[in-house]
């Protein structure tokens, strides 16, 4: 693995790429490896948001976007890490619609975090052997399927 980058660089790459955000504020009071992840989490959150519209201005469709990601994590993280950036995707994804879900029940946040964690689980290790565990997975199968059915026949908004 690379070496971790320092939190100079950092602050040169948020300066290059333009990324808002005070480095002053966002590293304050933090240790050294901390301001370094936050700034670094600063700087990924930025870069996601100006891939997905690159990624638009080009026109690739789902297909392109996906052998491109692919390749990129290969690079990235090798051959066995592909997987473990993907889970770290989906628990990124799970933690930040719990956090905006507020306190108050939410049916859709509700079952969007509880089903990424699932796929995170899933992910993480083979299901335990068994027709429970394979039942299990036959029912998310079946309710993603049926809720992709329902979205999809929803009527656009006007």
């Amino acid at each position: 693995m690379d070496p971790l980058p320092s939190t100079d660089d950092l602050l040169r790459a948020m300066t290059v790429l333009g990324v808002a955000g005070d480095p002053l504020y966002i590293m304050q009071d933090l240790g050294a490896d901390r301001r370094r992840a936050h700034l670094l989490a600063h700087i990924a959150a930025a870069l996601v948001d100006r891939q997905e519209a690159l990624e638009t201005l080009a026109g690739l469709d789902v297909e392109d976007r996906a052998d491109l990601h692919w390749a990129a994590d290969r690079a990235a993280a090798g051959a066995g890490g592909v997987d473990r950036l993907q889970r770290a995707r989906l628990a990124w994804a799970q933690h930040t619609v719990a956090r905006q879900r507020g306190r108050r029940p939410d049916p859709v946040a509700d079952a969007v975090a509880t089903t990424l964690g699932v796929l995170v689980e899933l992910l993480s290790a083979p299901p335990p052997p068994g027709p429970v565990a394979a039942d299990a997975v036959q029912a998310l199968c079946g309710a993603a399927d049926h809720l992709g059915s329902v979205l999809r026949a929803r009527p656009e908004p006007v």
